[in-house]
């Protein structure tokens, strides 16, 4: 099982996600005007977004919130500065830090992960 947990501030939060003895944590953020709802997402995946490409121009690495009320095809995903700009209800990270909790995530699409929003 996995675990994400995300505290939001005023203007960005802190991402940590965990795992049998690992944890890793970073900045994340997100568009304020269309910030999904706190919350407890159950069911969550490590996945791809076929649609957007990560630098080296494959399918950017990122895990999928299902049920999202008021939002369809949320994710946690790579951004770089201004944020908000890459966000459109999803929570953005650096790529670095994406690849390394997709890497640590298996299965794929396994419906493993648990992501909670708090603030």
């Amino acid at each position: 099982m996995y675990k994400i947990t995300i505290k939001r501030l005023a203007k960005n939060g802190t991402l940590t996600f965990t795992s049998a003895g690992k944890i890793i944590t970073t900045q994340c953020y997100w568009n304020a005007t269309k910030k999904i709802p706190a919350g407890t997402y159950m069911s969550c995946s490590a996945t791809t977004m076929t649609r957007k490409k990560n630098s080296k121009g494959m399918p950017r690495e990122a895990v999928f919130l299902p049920n999202v009320a008021g939002f369809s095809e949320i994710f946690i995903h790579m951004g770089k500065p201004p944020y908000e700009k890459w966000s459109d209800g999803c929570i953005v990270i650096d790529e670095d830090k994406i690849i390394k909790i997709h890497n640590a995530i298996t299965p794929k699409n396994g419906h493993n992960v648990t992501v909670v929003i708090n603030g």
